[in-house]
């Protein structure tokens, strides 16, 4: 159960409390179960609504399927709000190690993005071009970092897990039955289905692989100004990891073009 299902639940049932509360105290509404006619008709019928609310309600947060829903540009503002996004997607068991490390890596962007801060500051002024033209490079490879975890959030949301383990079982169990050479046989169809979810999980896969690179790269990029004194503009364009970053900005831009 989710961290957000449990909010639900105690909302939904605080509430049905609060209002039969309210119903039946004598200093407010005062209904009853005996008594006057209305008062006791109004009652029973309060009670029948709230078994039927929490019955219902209960069920529908514990056991209704969530409607999927996209996330667009916009919705997700900063680091917290991508790992949030993340953990909700938690219930896919298929991809618990990936979401894991997708997790770490926002985590690890943010401590990379402060040390190169710190030392950035300790070579130049927030005012000085070198140091203007080092927070654009970083900020492109934050912006593309964070477009990678978004896609991973929707591929996920859209991945149908109770029908990709079924299929799985299904296709499992036919490894050992003669091959059927018709197109709409069910052990075709299960294969087919399986090669479908299987270009979504190594679509996620690659993703967070995409972004262990570019931590990687952050990685070389932090050694290389740690160890420089003095640096030009110049020298910002021939740094080898400013290239590799560079390079990689330049290949997502043409791949979006594409």
């Amino acid at each position: 159960m989710s961290k957000k299902q449990i909010i639900k639940l105690i909302c939904l049932n605080l509430a049905i409390a609060l209002v039969n509360v309210v119903l039946f105290s004598r200093g407010l509404v005062g209904l009853t179960l005996g008594g006057d006619a209305l008062l006791t008709a109004l009652g029973v019928t309060d009670i029948v609504m709230s078994l039927i609310a929490f019955g219902y309600g209960n069920y529908s947060i514990l056991f209704k399927e969530p409607e999927i829903k996209l996330l667009k540009s916009g919705e997700l503002v900063d680091a917290k709000d991508y790992t949030d996004a993340l953990e909700q997607c938690r219930s896919k068991k298929v991809f618990e190690t990936e979401i894991s490390t997708a997790v770490d890596q926002v985590y690890r962007l943010m401590d990379k993005d402060k040390a190169l801060e710190t030392i950035l500051l300790q070579y130049f002024t927030p005012q000085e071009m070198t140091y203007v033209r080092f927070e654009g490079v970083i900020e492109s490879v934050k912006v593309l970092f964070y477009s990678n975890v978004k896609k991973i959030i929707n591929r996920i949301i859209i991945f149908d897990d109770k029908d990709y383990k079924k299929t799985l079982d299904k296709v499992n169990k036919m490894k050992n039955l003669p091959t059927v050479e018709d197109p709409y046989s069910s052990s075709n169809s299960a294969n087919t289905h399986m090669q479908i979810y299987n270009e979504h999980i190594n679509f996620v896969k690659g993703l967070v692989s995409d972004n262990e690179g570019i931590l990687v790269k952050l990685d070389s990029l932090l050694l290389e100004i740690s160890k420089l004194d003095d640096m030009s503009d110049t020298g910002l364009e021939n740094m080898a990891a400013i290239r590799e970053i560079n390079e990689l900005i330049d290949q997502t831009r043409l791949y979006k073009q594409n």
